[in-house]
């Protein structure tokens, strides 16, 4: 590598950096609700306290706002994007992608990346769909393509281990007025959001929200199928999480798991690796590791299959 591409790449990073605390100050410091109506030059240095010009024309360069008659207006695109139709919290990823900056520096210092319970639920809201309208589309599509799940839970009992803030099984009630589920989280305060998730979309009486771990809940044969999110399992609890799961699946239930990433070598992969495994977590393990994973612990193979939201298996219990 030549000076030049030295040079090129400290460029790259240093504007990446900056781009990326321009959006996250943006979003914190709630320019981005402000601007979701056109305002002026003077308003917004209002709403600043301080003269925002500069602040302007980095919004402008980076396509956070778009400008029109002597007005500045959040990009239509981006605005959709942060809106409740929205099928991910976009807000929640720019929140987790300086969190993410800051655990590569803790891994580098330390080794260790450490999350406190706020930063968690950041996460995991992260990666779920907002039960609405356009996470209702999708789930949809996830459960044409795995008939064998639809089958065993509209108008079965779904077990949800790992669940977050209950982007897939809250969204799934509100399609399947049959489907009972209990979802298990291993953070109170995570599940404590999900829950508030679930009153809001009305189904509380379907849907028991757990803070526990999957390890040492208790269910033999009652669940006619069950998803877990396996990416955010450590090492040292996979085993016993598929035991569990075997034995709270009746006879012939499913199992659904995912492949959530490639680990396809691009640098930002490798910061994503770097963090997961300083906590003990897989990484972008790749679907034929988790079905012989899964395999091993009593399941068998019904089929695999890739869809838009990646690589999926589907087990079951032996019958």
């Amino acid at each position: 590598m030549g000076s030049k591409s030295v040079t090129e790449s400290r460029s790259s990073w240093e504007h990446g950096a900056q781009a990326l605390a321009l959006l996250d100050a943006a979003r914190e410091r709630g320019y981005l609700d402000f601007l979701a109506e056109p305002r002026t030059a003077a308003e917004v240095t209002g709403f600043a306290g301080h003269r925002a010009d500069d602040i302007l024309d980095a919004f402008l360069a980076h396509g956070i706002v778009v400008a029109a008659d002597g007005k500045f207006q959040l990009d239509p695109q981006l605005a959709t994007e942060l809106s409740p139709g929205a099928p991910v919290d976009l807000a929640a990823q720019i929140t987790r992608a300086a969190l993410l900056a800051r655990q590569v520096a803790d891994v580098v210092r330390t080794g260790a990346a450490p999350v406190s319970a706020e930063e968690s639920i950041v996460i995991a809201r992260s990666v779920a769909l907002t039960p609405n309208d356009a996470s209702r589309g999708i789930v949809t599509a996830i459960l044409a393509a795995v008939p064998e799940m639809r089958t065993a839970i509209e108008n079965g009992r779904l077990l949800d281990v790992g669940s977050g803030v209950g982007g897939f099984v809250l969204t799934a009630a509100t399609l399947l007025p049959g489907l009972r589920a209990t979802s298990l989280e291993l953070l109170p305060e995570v599940a404590a959001v999900a829950r508030e998730r679930a009153a809001a979309v009305g189904v509380t009486d379907r849907v028991d929200i757990r803070a526990q771990d999957a390890r040492d809940f208790t269910a033999d044969a009652e669940f006619d199928s069950a998803f877990w999110a396996q990416p955010f399992f450590p090492e040292q609890t996979r085993a016993a999480t598929l035991a569990m799961i075997l034995r709270a699946l009746r006879p012939g239930g499913t199992l659904v798991i995912q492949q959530l990433d490639d680990d396809n070598g691009e640098p930002a992969t490798t910061l994503a690796r770097l963090v997961a495994h300083a906590q003990g977590l897989p990484f972008a393990r790749p679907l034929a590791d988790l079905v012989t994973e899964t395999v091993a612990a009593g399941f068998e193979l019904i089929r695999t299959l890739e869809i838009d939201l990646g690589r999926i298996a589907v087990l079951r219990r032996p019958a």
